[in-house]
C-alpha cells in the first residue's frame, strides 16, 4: 500500500515545460504575455536586447524567442541580427517571433530581412500568440531532434564500434583534409601506423574476447598519449594509425616510441590472467617522405611498419633503411 509521502512524491514529478525567452521592456506587456503562455511554457523575461543576449549565451534550454522591436540599448533588430550571425550551436537557427504595432510595416519587413520567423501585432491576441508560439516551438524541436539524430548517425558511421576510435574511412577523410592543408601552407604532417605483434596468438590462446580486450587496451593507450588535435584510428583488425598535424619526423618518432613503450609496459586483465603485448610501428612525414598524396604517405609508413616486423618487431622504424629508435 502506498504511503502518503510516496503518493506526494509521485505527483510532484512533472514534465519540464519548453523554455521561452520574452524580450520586452514594458513590465505590463511582459506580464500580460507571460500570463497568456503560462501553463504551457516556462517564460524567462529580459528587459532589453543586452539582457536577452546574455541569457541566450548562457541558457541552452531556451527554445524560442519573442522580442519587441523598439527597446532601450540593443533593439530587437540588433538582437535578431546577432542571433542569426552567431556560430554557437543551436543558437543561429533559434526561432524568433517579433512583436510590432499594427501599422508598422517598415519594422516588420526589416525583421523578416534580418531572419525573423514570424511576427505578431500589438496589442497581442492570446489565441494568436499561443498558436504561433506552438507552431514554431514544435517545428524547432523537431528540427533539432532530426539534426541530433543525423549527427549521431554521422558519428556512428565514422567510429569503430569496438574501440570508439575513428574508423578507416574517417581516418582517410580527416587525413586528406590535413594533407591538403599541409601542402597549401607548407605545414608539417606525420603519420604513425601500429600493428599489434602476434595478435593471432592472443586470440588462439585465450579467445576472441581476450583479443577484444587487447584492442581496447591499445585504443586507451593511443587516446591517452596523443593530443586533442591528433587523430588516432583503428584502420584494420589489429592495425592502428595516428594522424599528427604540425608534427615533423622527429616529433612523430618520439611520440611513436612513447606509445610503443607504453604498450610494452601495459598489462590488461582477462579472466585472472595478466596479459601483455607489444606493437611495431612505421612513420612517414609530409615533405620528407613525399608530398604527392595522403595515400603515398600511408604506403611509406606501411612499408616501414613491415620493416619493423621483419627486423624483430616491438620497434619503430623511421626510414626505408629500417632504422629504428
Amino acid at each position: 500500500m502506498e504511503t502518503q509521502d510516496t503518493m506526494s512524491n509521485a505527483s510532484a514529478v512533472t514534465t519540464e515545460l519548453p523554455r521561452l525567452l520574452l524580450v520586452e521592456d514594458s513590465e505590463t506587456s511582459a506580464a500580460l504575455i507571460s500570463r497568456h503562455l503560462r501553463g504551457s511554457y516556462e517564460v524567462r523575461h529580459a528587459r532589453n536586447g543586452d539582457e536577452a543576449w546574455k541569457s541566450l549565451l548562457t541558457d541552452s534550454k531556451i527554445e524560442l524567442v519573442i522580442t519587441d522591436i523598439q527597446m532601450p540599448g540593443m533593439t530587437g533588430h540588433q538582437l535578431l541580427t546577432k542571433i542569426r550571425a552567431c556560430n554557437v550551436a543551436g543558437l543561429k537557427s533559434l526561432p524568433v517571433i517579433v512583436m510590432t504595432t499594427t501599422d508598422d510595416n517598415r519594422d516588420r519587413n526589416l525583421a523578416f530581412e534580418n531572419g525573423a520567423n514570424d511576427f505578431i501585432t500589438k496589442p497581442v491576441d492570446a489565441i494568436e500568440l499561443q498558436a504561433r508560439v506552438a507552431i514554431h516551438q514544435k517545428l524547432a524541436r523537431t528540427i533539432r531532434e532530426l539534426e541530433a539524430s543525423q549527427k549521431l548517425l554521422q558519428e556512428q558511421a565514422a567510429t569503430d564500434p569496438l574501440t570508439r576510435l575513428r574508423n578507416r574511412r574517417a581516418f582517410f577523410e580527416d587525413g586528406k583534409r590535413h594533407f591538403a592543408h599541409a601542402r597549401r601552407h607548407g605545414n608539417d604532417l606525420s603519420i604513425a601506423i601500429f600493428d599489434l605483434d602476434h595478435f593471432k596468438k592472443i586470440n588462439d590462446t585465450y579467445g576472441h574476447q581476450a583479443g577484444d580486450e587487447a584492442l581496447l587496451a591499445m585504443a586507451h593507450i593511443l587516446t591517452t598519449n596523443t593530443r586533442t588535435e591528433d587523430t588516432p584510428a583503428r584502420i584494420g583488425g589489429e592495425e592502428f594509425a595516428v594522424l599528427l598535424p604540425d608534427t615533423n619526423r622527429l616529433g612523430a618518432a618520439v611520440l611513436a616510441e612513447r606509445i610503443r613503450g607504453a604498450i610494452e609496459l601495459n598489462r590488461f586483465d582477462f579472466e585472472g590472467f595478466a596479459l601483455s603485448m607489444t606493437a611495431s610501428a612505421g612513420i612517414a612525414s609530409f615533405g620528407v617522405d613525399g608530398q604527392d598524396s595522403l595515400e603515398h604517405l600511408i604506403s611509406v609508413a606501411d612499408k616501414r611498419l613491415y620493416l619493423a616486423k621483419t627486423h624483430g618487431r616491438n620497434r619503430v622504424v623511421v626510414d626505408d633503411d629500417g632504422k629504428s629508435i
